[in-house]
């Protein structure tokens, strides 16, 4: 098996041990381990990249050697080509877009470890808790905007365009019957005082926004692409789907988790066929409206 690969699943245990300890034994070791493993994986990006930096070195001084060496042929000069500076597109290629898109989504994975780690530790607690999303959220659509700079990642590559809606606005209604369905798993308490129009409206757009296309953006526009690109689109389906419901261990239901499980091997196929976030992200997000806002006073 692949190293990178065994990577991504060491990953994913150290994730869920860290979700199971938080959620069953301490909040604080928990949270050392989610620091231990942000540390890894930021040591890890930079090694990365300094093997790419090296090897792009050592196959630029191959080449330059290899083109001096042409050149006295090209002078009639007896010259032995030697085997090693043949030219090796397809390795040199290879490698170092395999180092990079590793390095990219090492610097990726560092999103779930501080979802929970800004969930946890900041000073939430004065504000009414539908507005908790846009305090934990804000660094985080930050940190993904730089990330998505800094890769020069395009609007297309991450999923940034509306698709077609034919398509669409059928995969965004299945948020109402997911909605119910996690409501009935779960029954959490509404978000708001009274379903009114004027209760809804902000909580809402708040739920969209900070849970529907922040969570969309960073499990499917950014993970599991650069997940797919490095290990194919089967792995980097069921890695992102496992990654998104054992974020989801907090609520301390198994039958969640294999509801949560599914709806991301869901958005997930979705977004590898359509490669658009907008149905998902609407669907995401009328999911958290319909489970904190309507449901509990529906049912």
């Amino acid at each position: 098996m692949d190293g990178k690969v065994i990577i991504t699943i060491i990953y994913l245990l150290v994730v869920t041990g860290a979700e199971l300890v938080m959620t069953y034994h301490s909040v604080i070791l928990g949270l050392w381990i989610y620091a231990i493993l942000l540390l890894s994986l930021i040591a890890s990006s930079t090694l990365s990249i300094k093997q790419k930096t090296t090897l792009e070195r050592a196959l630029s001084e191959r080449d330059l050697l290899r083109s001096t060496l042409l050149g006295l042929r090209g002078q009639n000069l007896r010259v032995t080509v030697l085997p090693w500076s043949r030219p090796r597109k397809k390795f040199k290629d290879s490698s170092i877009h395999r180092e990079y898109d590793f390095s990219n989504l090492m610097k990726c994975l560092t999103l779930a470890p501080l979802i929970r780690m800004l969930s946890t530790s900041m000073p939430v607690a004065p504000l009414e808790q539908i507005y908790w999303f846009i305090v934990i959220n804000i660094p985080l659509f930050v940190i993904a905007v730089l990330l998505i700079k800094s890769q020069m990642l395009t609007k297309g590559f991450i999923g940034l365009r509306l698709g077609d809606w034919k398509i669409q606005f059928p995969i965004a209604m299945t948020g109402f019957f997911l909605g119910f369905m996690d409501y009935s798993l779960l029954r959490p308490s509404p978000l708001i005082a009274s379903l009114t129009p004027e209760t809804l409206l902000i909580p809402a757009a708040i739920l969209m926004i900070f849970t529907g296309f922040s969570e969309e953006l960073i499990f499917r526009g950014l993970i599991q692409t650069h997940t797919e690109k490095l290990t194919g689109k089967l792995y980097g389906l069921i890695f992102t789907s496992v990654l998104f419901a054992s974020m989801h261990i907090g609520w301390q239901s198994p039958p969640d988790l294999l509801f949560v499980f599914g709806v991301g091997l869901f958005y997930g196929y979705v977004f590898q066929k359509t490669r658009s976030l907008t149905g998902i992200t609407l669907s995401h997000g009328i999911t958290n409206i319909t489970m904190f806002l309507l449901a509990p006073f529906l049912l």
